[in-house]
């Protein structure tokens, strides 16, 4: 499915709302539109037949058999395991600890699959070259957003987390430039604060990458680089673990990237006499 999501980023910014709603079922469900008509999934989608062989057309296919086609091809040659993970039918084994982990597990497994590594890529480029980020997220993605900032200062610093409740938005937004990026957590239910924040910087020239539950998210209006984890659920809670998996490879991956830059924080950082800091058990 990689070459049909990577032509899905490609056009993304210029779909319309019903185009959005096609894209997170086809994220959700590839499936219908393998085995259903054109007028079928579009019943299910609630938008028309129409709608869903202009969505097809502006992906650069002739019309939906021919996405339909590739779509079965990439479904009918894959032979993944977790495909074939029955749910757990006893009520026990599923409130199960290990269980519940495993659930995970697949959704980081699902999601994986989904993502373009191009747009990884692409992502891990710009943090790397970038003289400053500013990283958002507020209420139920706060958590997330403020293990992705400390994570990230820690391997190249220049990373600021936005905080509501202290930051003046104009302030932070104004000390950006075209070289700085922001990353913008934006989950269900979708806090205003950083919908707000990344239209602000999207008008300053700001690069803005976002991490959110679907493509049709209010934030994708502002972003130039969408990572979508995209479950059969709106829980925060279900996606924290996959949101968390796809941070801390970000942050590996830029680390990776600079090397010696990071080598030297890392020397900087042992050199400092923070024993007043901890405890030591000896």
């Amino acid at each position: 499915m990689e070459a049909i999501y990577q032509r899905i980023a490609a056009q993304q910014l210029s779909f319309s709302k019903n185009l959005l709603k096609i894209t997170s079922h086809l994220y959700e469900d590839p499936k219908m539109f393998a085995m259903q008509s054109a007028a079928e999934a579009g019943k299910r989608m609630g938008v028309s037949e129409t709608t869903v062989i202009r969505f097809c057309q502006k992906l650069g296919y002739a019309g939906y058999r021919e996405l339909q086609e590739e779509i079965r091809h990439e479904l009918f040659r894959k032979s993944t395991l977790a495909e074939f993970v029955e749910p757990v039918a006893d009520d026990a084994q599923r409130a199960s600890v290990k269980a519940l982990m495993a659930k995970d597990i697949n959704n980081v497994q699902r999601v994986l699959e989904h993502l373009s590594e191009d747009k990884l890529a692409a992502v891990v480029s710009r943090l790397s070259a970038c003289d400053r980020v500013l990283v958002a997220g507020v209420r139920s993605s706060h958590a997330l957003a403020s293990w992705f900032a400390y994570a990230l200062d820690l391997v190249m610093g220049k990373t600021r987390l936005y905080q509501p409740t202290v930051d003046d938005v104009l302030l932070r937004v104004g000390e950006l430039t075209p070289k700085s990026v922001v990353v913008a957590f934006s989950f269900h239910r979708y806090a205003a604060d950083t919908i707000h924040l990344a239209k602000l910087a999207k008008k300053q020239g700001v690069f803005v990458v976002a991490l959110t539950d679907t493509p049709a998210a209010p934030i994708a209006a502002y972003a130039d680089m969408i990572l979508p984890i995209h479950l059969q659920t709106t829980s925060t809670l279900d996606a924290a673990p996959v949101v968390m998996s796809l941070a801390k490879s970000i942050v590996s991956a830029v680390s990776l990237e600079n090397k010696e830059e990071f080598q030297q924080r890392v020397t900087n950082f042992e050199q400092l006499d923070g024993n007043d800091f901890f405890w030591w058990i000896v």
